[in-house]
């Protein structure tokens, strides 16, 4: 069951923090009062027994692999859940013509919610639908300006949302003048883009900023040209793969200084943390899933994939799965969040969820989290799987229409 975690706060405070509790029990209808025992489970889906929820995910091409891993995490989270709490999973090919056409034989035949589909394009699709018959969370983001139909959510893994990230955590520690070094292409120019914009925004100072190409054997010459504009530099943003940072990293440190802290954002870490060959690595800060740095025990889904090929998207299904019993919930509440897998997860007017993630370091042992995810503001809802318990527990039951107005 996800449950309300309350900040620490003083006397004054109280009152203020009482109102908006009492503001939150007095909109969720149909709760229920829990007893001791239902303190030790693990967090729960959210839906009721007869619920069928559409998994529209890719069967066949470029994707098949990456959904797969998806799927698998859907899974887990429904194994996790009790008995009485498991919707019906319906499986549908994302790649079998119109996702639109999907979505609609999906409401036909009893979905009350649609997960998926992964790839951009077919989010692109569903996105310039007029409407959709019900909700449906894409895993994804739409590149389409327009506003998209009020049915459509998008959650996605989004690159430059990490950026960002980064840009607010190396401000949050007192760094104003930032270097930026990134590969040449799409992806290294996306990153670097978002970076430089939020960097700007919060008004940090950018020294100097260096491509190079990933394809190369030897980075001196791009390393070199940053440092010679190094001095008075807090720190360097390094946009990178595993592999290239194992690289660059240990020629940051020669040219430009080891005592010059580098920020980076996932991509840096594979997922699993090889002593020998990720050494390079150790003393790199990166925005990276709670999942990864600090497993919750006691979790059904806590270690099951945490070493597979694809663990961010394993993580992703959970999430997932857990979320869209309550998408209505966090369409209509004022500021809420919901803790996840792949982090503290958020809602914009636009019905995309936001992840807000947590910066870590890696030491020599391997990934350690050095901040935790932004602390909770007064009056700010969090529907958390921890166990922390406030006067009698709460718990909310689903909705048989998926769109719960509380998780």
């Amino acid at each position: 069951m996800f449950q309300i975690i309350v900040p620490t706060v003083t006397r004054k405070a109280i009152p203020h923090l009482l109102a908006v509790l009492a503001v939150a029990v007095a909109g969720c209808a149909g709760m229920q009062m829990g007893n001791d025992s239902e303190l030790s489970r693990a967090v729960t889906g959210g839906y009721r027994s007869g619920e069928i929820v559409a998994v529209l995910l890719p069967e066949s091409g470029r994707y098949a692999g990456a959904a797969q891993v998806v799927r698998d995490g859907i899974v887990a989270a429904y194994e996790a859940d009790p008995q009485h709490m498991r919707p019906t999973l319906r499986y549908y090919d994302s790649t079998a013509g119109s996702v639109v056409a999907s979505v609609q034989k999906a409401a036909a035949d009893g979905a009350g919610l649609v997960i998926g589909p992964l790839q951009k394009p077919a989010v692109d699709e569903l996105a310039g639908a007029p409407a959709l018959p019900i909700p449906v969370l894409a895993l994804n983001e739409t590149s389409d300006s327009r506003n998209p139909p009020k049915n459509l959510f998008q959650f996605a893994l989004s690159p430059e949302d990490e950026a960002t990230q980064v840009a607010d955590k190396a401000w949050d520690k007192g760094h104003r003048t930032a270097l930026m070094l990134y590969p040449e292409g799409n992806w290294g120019n996306r990153i670097s883009r978002a970076f430089r914009q939020q960097w700007k925004a919060l008004g940090g100072a950018m020294a100097a900023s260096q491509a190079f190409d990933s394809s190369a054997v030897d980075f001196s010459g791009p390393v070199t040209q940053l440092s010679k504009h190094a001095a008075g530099a807090d720190f360097v943003f390094l946009v990178a793969t595993s592999k290239l940072a194992r690289q660059i990293s240990p020629q940051i440190r020669h040219k430009i200084g080891a005592e010059v802290p580098i920020y980076s954002t996932s991509h840096i870490y594979s997922g699993r943390f090889d002593p020998k060959g990720d050494r390079n690595l150790v003393g790199l800060n990166f925005v990276e899933i709670p999942w990864l740095v600090e497993a919750a025990r006691g979790d059904a889904v806590s270690s099951k994939g945490l070493y597979k090929k694809l663990p961010r998207l394993y993580a992703m299904g959970v999430d997932a799965y857990r979320l869209g019993s309550r998408l209505n919930w966090m369409s209509q509440s004022p500021r809420p969040r919901v803790q996840g897998k792949t982090g503290l997860l958020v809602m914009d007017s636009q019905r995309r969820i936001h992840r807000e993630l947590a910066l870590a370091r890696i030491d020599a042992t391997g990934p350690v989290k050095t901040a935790a995810i932004d602390a909770l503001e007064l009056g700010t809802l969090v529907w958390t799987e921890r166990q922390v318990r406030i006067g009698p527990r709460i718990a909310a039951v689903g909705s048989p229409a998926l769109g719960v107005s509380h998780p």
